[in-house]
């Protein structure tokens, strides 16, 4: 798209400089370039774009000359003295380089302090030309090893007036096929074939660009200016400069009446606001745009551009009456179905999964390929996931990973591990361990592999394989330290030797992970799972003493009678029933004296079995 855009820059200011007969490429609207695709090879068109600048530099240089001698002319009528006191006039005497019999170099002081040489030669060698330049410039003119000895010696006839060096460089180069790059110190001569393809591509739009900021320069009352403004805001936003752009668009909307340019300049100063994410401001354009070109084509882009505005600033209702009537009244567009597409993700981030989950069917038929392809089913996957239905999300995850095998992207990556979680769901801990382990060695970099290592932990203890889930936990604690599933893991480590009886090592992981995560929102499940160690494993004056400090730190209900219950509990089976009423009666809130403290006394044990952990 950029490069046919700079065939029109380069073709436009022909055009505003009165002689588009002269150039070859045809001025094409950019936005038309947008929804074109480049014909013709690079070759072809950085040949396109060489002769153009080439043209626009004669040309320019013409009505250069023309000024001058249109002030010439003011000079020799008669003047109004000018009064006392003025500005200090700018010592103008030109200074004559005459190397030899054949070549005059005049260097004299132009307007806006610029230096302007003269140059005229008669049969003489390109390289005599370069050492007289390089001596008045004062900088070294080096010449590529790759350029042949007989470009240089060849003979010229060149008369130029009063042009800055770098174009008198353009055109006597020009006539080589050579190219020059400034440097500070000195001025390179190379070939083209020096430049890649996209270098020098962008070689030649550079040009252009100097050329139309010139023209603004020294012809701003001309009308046809506006297309260089214009056309430098079409440049600014190809590169994303969108500040830059839209100050060259709100210029030609400000002071110029061409209704094509004031068209474009309008849609396109939208797109720069929606950019720079001033929403405000790109939808009240968008809406200007309708309002004066109702018949547009373009309407349905702006109409589209207005809903994505409002989504990004939580107008969600809003925005799906936009989508709606884009879908509506413009069936048969393009924008319908990209209306259809960010309605769903509208419905996502509503949490109307159930209307995400229709809209994104109705979208599928629309992109039968690609990432927005891959996307939608991604997305139907995963509202089914969120509506709870494990089974067919896992069937649309699993057949969208089984054609793109080993897929690459973010979707790709949310899928393999979305679909672990629909196995896990449905109690398939086996195949659940096996997607998560595919997924985590798959995609080592993403942030997700600490919760793929979790639950791979989790699958495992679930299979009542704990010995392999305690080492997976403890691999993750290591590789992944500053996880967020750190926390998890050190907590069902103390599970997993929890619930295969073996108290002693579980109250020992508890008491760990109580020490060391004491910020953790889980360090309660960590003070009840060593208390309840300490139950299960008999030691009951402990656990009453556990169960106490849980008291001290927590007032939720549910485990102020779950903690109340359980010391009942150790005071019974310790056969001291009084302290056991009363450890209840406090559980239930129908007394509000707290349980005695424990007594040493030595009494036999219940032998009822305790319950198990909360």
């Amino acid at each position: 798209m950029k490069k046919k855009t700079l065939s029109g820059l380069c073709a436009v200011l022909c055009g505003f400089m009165g002689i588009s007969s002269l150039v070859m490429v045809p001025a094409v609207p950019s936005w038309a370039d947008e929804r074109s695709k480049s014909q013709g090879s690079m070759n072809e068109i950085l040949g396109i774009e060489k002769r153009a600048l080439e043209k626009l530099q004669t040309q320019l240089q013409i009505l250069e000359t023309q000024k001058i001698e249109e002030k010439q002319i003011r000079k020799n009528e008669p003047q109004i003295p000018a009064p006392q006191g003025g500005n200090k006039q700018v010592n103008r005497v030109p200074i004559v380089i005459n190397p030899n019999e054949n070549i005059v170099l005049t260097k004299e002081l132009g307007e806006y302090g610029v230096s302007v040489y003269s140059i005229c030669a008669t049969q003489v060698k390109i390289s005599e030309v370069l050492q007289a330049l390089s001596a008045s410039f004062g900088k070294s003119i080096i010449v590529d090893d790759d350029v042949e000895a007989a470009y240089l010696d060849s003979y010229i006839n060149i008369s130029i007036q009063k042009s800055p060096l770098q174009d008198i460089l353009e055109i006597v180069l020009g006539l080589r096929g050579l190219e020059f790059v400034l440097n500070e110190d000195a001025i390179y001569v190379i070939t083209l074939s020096k430049l890649n393809e996209e270098s020098a591509f962008e070689y030649y739009r550079d040009k252009s660009v100097q050329l139309y900021q010139k023209a603004q320069l020294k012809f701003p009352n001309d009308r046809r200016v506006a297309k260089a403004y214009f056309e430098l805001g079409n440049y600014y936003y190809d590169l994303g400069f969108n500040f830059l752009a839209l100050q060259e668009y709100k210029i030609v909307l400000g002071k110029y009446k061409e209704p094509h340019l004031l068209k474009e300049a309008l849609f396109k100063a939208g797109r720069c606001y929606d950019r720079l994410k001033d929403y405000e401001n790109a939808r009240r354009v968008f809406f200007q745009f309708m309002y004066r070109y109702p018949k547009d084509p373009l309407v349905d882009d702006a109409l589209l551009s207005i809903g994505d505005s409002l989504v990004e600033q939580g107008l969600y209702l809003k925005a799906i009456d936009v989508y709606e009537r884009v879908i509506r009244e413009y069936p048969k567009e393009a924008t319908a179905s990209a209306s259809r597409l960010n309605l769903a993700r509208t419905y996502v981030k509503m949490g109307n999964y159930r209307g995400a989950l229709q809209s994104f069917l109705q979208a599928r038929d629309k992109y039968t390929a690609g990432q927005t392809r891959s996307e939608i089913e991604y997305q139907i996957g995963n509202c089914l996931y969120l509506l709870n239905e494990y089974q067919d999300a896992g069937s649309v995850l699993g057949n969208l990973l089984v054609s793109e095998p080993g897929g690459e992207g973010a979707i790709m990556e949310n899928a393999s591990f979305l679909l672990g979680d629909c196995f896990y769901k449905q109690d398939n801990y086996l195949s659940a361990f096996q997607v998560f382990r595919q997924a985590t060695g798959s995609y080592p970099k993403s942030n997700k592999v600490p919760y793929g290592v979790y639950f791979m932990g989790k699958s495992l203890s679930a299979m009542n394989m704990s010995d392999s889930a305690i080492q997976t936990f403890r691999d993750g604690i290591q590789a992944y330290p500053d996880s967020d599933y750190v926390d998890k893991m050190a907590l069902d480590i103390g599970n997993c030797y929890f619930d295969r009886g073996d108290y002693n090592l579980a109250y020992h992981a508890f008491d760990s992970f109580v020490k060391q995560h004491a910020d953790s929102e889980l360090v309660v499940d960590g003070m009840i799972g060593k208390a309840d160690a300490l139950y299960q494993d008999r030691k009951y004056e402990e656990a009453i003493k556990s169960y106490l400090a849980l008291l001290k730190t927590n007032e939720e209900e549910k485990i102020r009678q779950y903690a109340f219950k359980r010391i009942g509990d150790c005071y019974k089976f310790m056969g001291k029933l009084e302290q056991a009423v009363k450890a209840y009666l406090a559980g239930l809130d129908k007394e509000e004296a707290a349980p005695v403290a424990v007594s040493q006394a030595d009494t036999s044990l219940d032998e009822t079995a305790p319950p198990q952990k909360f």
